[in-house]
């Protein structure tokens, strides 16, 4: 999960109004068999799920598709594909079946450009790329990391291979050498200690990406086990992921704060997070997104319910950062919440439909997805 403030991307960065970035999506924009229409909230009351629910699923997950590139590249913004972003919109359609042609060529072009040089000369890591005016694509010898680039990927295909039809478990059977190699990326910024480095050229360790890396190793233990009957290679990714765990915890999480830390230097230094800054609350929501701590835990009740009163509006909108940010709605879900969740999607309905434009982006459309085929079909959370 990425932030657009402080050391991750600015705002200046997104010159242009578009549609939002395609993960994926169109072809068959039918979220889960829906079950009962009445979902519970944290509080044990009944809501309703929305009746237009699936409409805003199917609007999405068009928009996605139409502005997937004919090369399979998944844009960010008008001049830029960001690797990291369209991997998450990409697992959104996989998870929910929008478009799997479309999750099978992002894949592809993923694949292929992680063969192409890097800054650091690691073995499947991935750059940015800038889109030129003629629309050709050029490496910006750069990215926003390593590790959460590498890890995000291994999410989406085991996602594409759990979710896919034949057809697309069969091209992920295929990748195997592929899938390891980009795998190995995460070894390369990899500390003594199990967390991993942004960058080798960055070195600060942050709660989000750990999360991500853990959600990733977890992701690969299952393709080495289900596409590539890779039993040993499996136990030794799901003991590093928790190995990973332990450090997550031990390292970033204090009981006396009632937080994880937002980050550390190379030094040990940590950075502690302000209660009132929304990218440092988005960094507490992480360990859940991502699994590292339960739901239904003290310790993530606890994070849940202090970003609620911190951010009580987020709801409608109306918080100090103007990016959807609707993996916020998923931790929601999660959260068993779907009173917040029904409120937020009926605020990303009016506010952003049916262009879905800046500042919305890919990623958001990837959550935005499983969010809706989450209010809709409530076990497709648990399942995640």
């Amino acid at each position: 999960m990425r932030l657009q403030a402080g050391r991750y991307f600015s705002a200046a960065v997104l010159t242009a109004s578009l549609f939002a970035c395609s993960g994926g999506g169109g072809s068959s924009v039918t979220p889960a068999q829906p079950v009962a229409t009445a979902t519970s909230n944290s509080a044990g009351a009944a809501s309703p799920s929305t009746p237009s629910s699936a409409t805003d699923f199917q609007r999405v997950a068009t928009a996605l598709s139409l502005s997937q590139r004919s090369d399979g590249a998944i844009p960010y913004t008008a001049t830029n594909v960001n690797p990291y972003f369209a991997n998450i919109a990409a697992t959104g359609a996989a998870r929910t079946g929008a478009d799997l042609t479309s999750v099978r060529a992002w894949i592809a072009w993923y694949v292929a450009r992680s063969r192409d040089p890097n800054p650091w000369g690691i073995a499947g890591a991935i750059t940015d790329y800038t889109i030129l005016p003629n629309a050709a694509l050029q490496s910006t010898g750069s990215a926003d990391s390593v590790d959460a680039y590498a890890a995000t990927f291994l999410t989406l295909v085991a996602t594409a291979y759990q979710f896919g039809d034949a057809g697309l478990r069969s091209y992920v059977q295929g990748l195997r050498s592929d899938v390891e190699r980009i795998a190995s990326a995460i070894d390369a910024v990899t500390d003594v200690d199990g967390l991993t480095w942004a960058l080798p050229t960055y070195h600060t360790k942050y709660v989000m990406d750990a999360s991500e890396v853990y959600a990733g190793l977890n992701d690969l233990a299952t393709l080495r086990s289900s596409a590539y009957g890779d039993i040993a290679g499996s136990l030794a990714a799901s003991q590093r992921a928790a190995t990973l765990r332990a450090a997550i915890v031990a390292t970033f999480w204090s009981d006396a704060r009632g937080t994880f830390a937002v980050g550390m230097d190379a030094n040990g230094v940590q950075t502690l997070p302000d209660p009132g800054a929304w990218p440092d609350a988005m960094s507490q929501l992480a360990p859940i997104l991502h699994g590292v701590i339960s739901p239904s835990s003290a310790v993530a009740t606890g994070i849940y319910g202090r970003f609620n009163a911190a951010f009580p509006n987020w709801t409608s909108l109306s918080k100090p950062d103007q990016y959807p940010w609707v993996s916020v709605a998923f931790v929601a879900l999660q959260m068993n919440d779907a009173l917040r969740a029904s409120a937020y999607r009926s605020a990303v309905d009016a506010a952003f439909t049916p262009q879905f434009a800046y500042p919305w982006y890919c990623a958001e459309s990837g959550w935005y997805l499983r969010v809706v085929n989450g209010i809709i079909a409530p076990q497709t959370v648990a399942a995640d």
